[in-house]
Order: C-alpha cells, then sequence, then structure tokens
C-alpha cells in the first residue's frame, strides 16, 4: 500500500521557497547599492566642489574691484603674500616699475621726520609724482628697505621710475646722469639749468648753499680763503661738462664744482695771480668779465689786460673806470628778476643787450657797485663762471698798452675777434672801421 506525503511537509517546502525567493529579492539591491555606492558619492562631491569654485570665482569676480579699492586704500598690505597676489592676479599692472609719465618737471616734495612708507607714497601720490601708491610701495619692499627712507627735501619727477625714486629717497646711489655748465653763466643760470636735469636734489636747497655758502664749506676749500664775509659763489661754479650721480645731494654738486675748480687752478696760475698783485676773488672777479666779452681764446689775455690797464692806470683816458657792458647787464638783470622764484629762472634772458649808453644806465643803490662807467674799480662781485682760459689771461695779461677794444667785422663777419686802441681816437676810428664792414640794420 502506497503512503500518501503529509500535506504539511508540502506547506513548509512551499513556505521555505517563498522566503528564499523573498531573501533573493532583498539581497540583490544591497548587493548593487553596495557595488555602486562608492561612485555615486564621488560623483556627488566633485559636483559639489564644482559648484563651489564655480560660486567661489564668481564670488571672487564680484568683489574683485571692491578689494582692489580697499588694497588700494591701504597699499601698506602689499607685503602681505595673500594680498600680493591677489594684485598680481588681478591687476598686475598695479606694480609695474614705470613712472607716471614722460614729464620732466621737477616736483618739490618733503619727506618730513617720522613719517611712514604709505605717508610719503600718499604726498608722492597727491603731488602728481606717482600714479600707484601699490607700486611705490612695492618698490619699497624689492629694495628692501621699508622704514628706512631718509627725511628732506627733494625734487623728483614724474618721469622716474617707483625704484629710482626710492633710491633718492634713501639716498642711494642712483644712476648717473650728464651735465653740461656753460662758461659765462651767472649763477641763476647754473640753477635754472639743474632743474631741466635728472638730478633729484631740492634746487632751493643749491641755491641757497650757492648764494650763502656755510663756513665748513668754505673752509674746505683754500681758495675761497679771501672770499669776502656774505658773498655768494658767484664766479666759483666751474663751467664744465661733469657725471653725476642723480641722487646726488646739493652740497655734494656744489663741492663737485668747486673741487673742480680747485683742480684748474693750477699753481702756476696761482702764482701769476699774485704777481699781477691780486687776490684769487679779485682775478675771478676780472676773469668773469673776460669771460663775457671774449670769444677768441687768443684774446682772452688781452681783453684781461684792457681791464687791469684801467685800473692800474687811473690817470689815463679811462680814468680808473672799468666801463665793462656786462657788469651793466648783471646789475640790471638782478635788478628785474632777482626776486623772481626759481622755478621761473630757466627762461629769463639774464643778459639782455642794453637799451641806453653805457653812463646813462641807472641801477639801485644796493648794485650800484655795478655801474662800472660811474664807479671806479671793480664791481662788488664776479658776474659769471669763467672758464681756465679767462682767469689764466688774467694771471698773464697783456699789458703792452692797450685801453679799448671793440667787435671787429672783418669781410663784413663778426667773427668774435676785436679791434684794440691805446688811446681814444684809436678807439674812434675802430668804431668807425667796425661800423663800416658791418652796418648797422
Amino acid at each position: 500500500m502506497t503512503r500518501q506525503p503529509d500535506p504539511r511537509w508540502n506547506k513548509n517546502e512551499e513556505r521555505n521557497a517563498r522566503m528564499r525567493e523573498l531573501r533573493d529579492q532583498r539581497n540583490d539591491p544591497i548587493r548593487r547599492r553596495r557595488t555602486f555606492q562608492p561612485l555615486t558619492i564621488a560623483a556627488w562631491f566633485a559636483a559639489v566642489m564644482a559648484l563651489a569654485a564655480v560660486a567661489i570665482f564668481i564670488g571672487l569676480l564680484l568683489l574683485s574691484p571692491s578689494l582692489f579699492a580697499w588694497v588700494e586704500e591701504h597699499p601698506g598690505l602689499i607685503e602681505h603674500g595673500i594680498v600680493r597676489n591677489f594684485v598680481e592676479w588681478y591687476r598686475p599692472n598695479a606694480l609695474a616699475d614705470v613712472p607716471a609719465g614722460e614729464d620732466g618737471k621737477r616736483i618739490t616734495i618733503e619727506v618730513v621726520a617720522g613719517a611712514n612708507d604709505s605717508e610719503i607714497g600718499q604726498v608722492l601720490f597727491d603731488k602728481g609724482v606717482i600714479t600707484s601708491q601699490l607700486a611705490f610701495q612695492y618698490a619699497v619692499l624689492q629694495a628692501g628697505r621699508s622704514g628706512d627712507l631718509q627725511a628732506g627735501v627733494y625734487d623728483l619727477s614724474p618721469s622716474l621710475r617707483p625704484s629710482q625714486i626710492v633710491a633718492a629717497l634713501k639716498q642711494q646711489p642712483g644712476v648717473e646722469v650728464t651735465i653740461r655748465l656753460v662758461e659765462g653763466w651767472r649763477l641763476e643760470q647754473v640753477v635754472g639749468y639743474l632743474g631741466t636735469t635728472k638730478l633729484t636734489m631740492n634746487l632751493d636747497e643749491f641755491a641757497a648753499l650757492a648764494k650763502a655758502p656755510p663756513a665748513d664749506l668754505i673752509a674746505e676749500f683754500d681758495f675761497l680763503a679771501d672770499l669776502p664775509a656774505g658773498r655768494s659763489l658767484e664766479g666759483y661754479l666751474y663751467p664744465d661738462t661733469y657725471r653725476v650721480d642723480a641722487n646726488a645731494t646739493a652740497r655734494e654738486v656744489i663741492e663737485k664744482l668747486l673741487g673742480t675748480f680747485g683742480e684748474r687752478l693750477t699753481q702756476e696760475i696761482r702764482d701769476g695771480i699774485a704777481a699781477e698783485g691780486l687776490t684769487i676773488d679779485q682775478a675771478v672777479t676780472v676773469a668773469s668779465i673776460v669771460e663775457r666779452e671774449a670769444v677768441l681764446d687768443t684774446e682772452r689775455p688781452i681783453i684781461a689786460g684792457v681791464y687791469l690797464n684801467r685800473i692800474n692806470n687811473p690817470t689815463a683816458g679811462t680814468v680808473g673806470l672799468l666801463n665793462a657792458d656786462p657788469t651793466l647787464q648783471y646789475g640790471l638783470a638782478t635788478a628785474n628778476f632777482g626776486s623772481k622764484p626759481i622755478s621761473e629762472w630757466q627762461g629769463i634772458d639774464w643778459w639782455p643787450p642794453l637799451q641806453t649808453a653805457g653812463g646813462d644806465v641807472a641801477l639801485p643803490g644796493e648794485l650800484a657797485g655795478y655801474q662800472t662807467y660811474l664807479v671806479k674799480g671793480l664791481p662788488p662781485s664776479p658776474i659769471a663762471s669763467p672758464r681756465i682760459g679767462s682767469i689764466a689771461g688774467v694771471a698773464a695779461p697783456d699789458t703792452s698798452g692797450y685801453y679799448y677794444f671793440v667787435a671787429a667785422c672783418p669781410g663784413g663777419v663778426r667773427d668774435g675777434s676785436h679791434y684794440f686802441a691805446a688811446t681814444l681816437p684809436e678807439q674812434n676810428a675802430n668804431i668807425a672801421k667796425a661800423n663800416a664792414e658791418c652796418p648797422a640794420t
């Protein structure tokens, strides 16, 4: 007899199979999540970071103008690396070592004692010497001189680079510049010309030293030993071509000019001056007049002899009067322009032609000594800077007997030569001859 299966067993089997099926269904998704979850997280994280980067970048772009403006208001912050990196990224030209412009005009800047770099930069910006305080502060940092700029008065130019300005304010050596002082210039012309150069010294300081040299400066040079009290250095700023450091001080430049004068004044010339019975200052005074009159080197000793003859022989026809037109020009220009500001000196004609006869030129009382048609002897001071050839002419003059001279015009050409005469009739004849050669137009 066949035994029938127990129905309960079948039900158990069915239930177990169903449970296995349900368990398998649950296990499959779990395995899939475990397989793909890291990739999903990585992708999600990357997306979030990308969005954050975009947001930060957009925010930085939007905020950059405000940030940069804030940095410009606080230029000293450029010393911090993160600030410098931001400026180099956002506005790299703001740190460029370029001048504010091509204008070579001199602008006087005063750096007061105790001023910090940012305050100095503000002064330079306000005066128009720089257009970027950031570039100035960066130049200070690059030079390694933060907080080490020197108080003083400087003449700077917008044509200077920030690094050159920093060097000037530090009074460190700068580039060498060539200056050319012309023979026959008076002191004001020298100052006016120096104002057109790249020298950063203050012109007012230079002029003050030249017009009222201190005792310790005079004591440096033996040829100034007999300089009368209260006298300027007129006549002693030796005319020559110089190579000068752009950041030299006013005193250093004056010492260089005086030093060159001393080098040119040889012992032979000194001995010749003494043999003529003159002091060095008197010789320079005569030589300054010779400088304004002579054109040809061969005539310098002759013209010097004429003036010395007039002084040394007061009973001659010139009765001790120099009758020197250049001294009148000097007096007139001093009276008319002497009070003008230094900034205008370069544009002044300091040697205007005389408009009347020498004896009719009127000078104010304090300048009366330069009216050499009326006042005997030498004028109160030299009137210009003579070359050494003119001084040598005074030290070894041709005193053969001439008392007069007039500009010649051989062949109808003003070649710088002169006709010389011992007497007034000879002088009048020479004047007639010169006028015939070159009729007045």
